[in-house]
């Protein structure tokens, strides 16, 4: 999961800043949207992966959904590496610990402690 202490803290430091918080809220939108991205696209298998579509419009769709989520996932990792090194500099613990990069497993890991942290927060609400 995300550092929520450190996500809170950040928050805390910068509300007389505000484009950082205007960054970080987009950070969240960031990660919204990886998870909508990843609904659609298991929405869409779920729907069409059995023969509503025929083959060719649905291997085309597919790859529609599937990049826009490829994008979407490029996009955490970008708000990720942001918010370590903002905390960085604020002499905060890292917002993540594990290695952020777009290889094989790690951008899978990151996304798996984007939607822990997600779920933290529906959790705590």
């Amino acid at each position: 999961m995300l550092n929520a202490d450190t996500i809170k803290k950040l928050i805390e430091m910068k509300q007389n800043e505000p484009d950082d918080l205007e960054f970080i809220d987009s950070c969240f939108d960031s990660f919204e949207l990886y998870h909508r991205a990843v609904i659609d696209e298991q929405k869409f298998v779920a729907l069409y992966g059995g023969g509503a579509l025929d083959q060719n419009e649905f291997f085309k769709r597919r790859k529609e959904v599937d990049d826009a989520r490829t994008m979407c996932h490029n996009d955490i990792l970008i708000s990720v590496n942001a918010l370590n090194r903002m905390a960085e500099q604020a002499g905060l613990e890292p917002v993540y610990a594990g290695k952020v990069s777009k290889e094989r497993p790690y951008r899978r890991e990151v996304a798996n402690a984007v939607f822990a942290y997600l779920e933290y927060i529906i959790n705590n609400r």
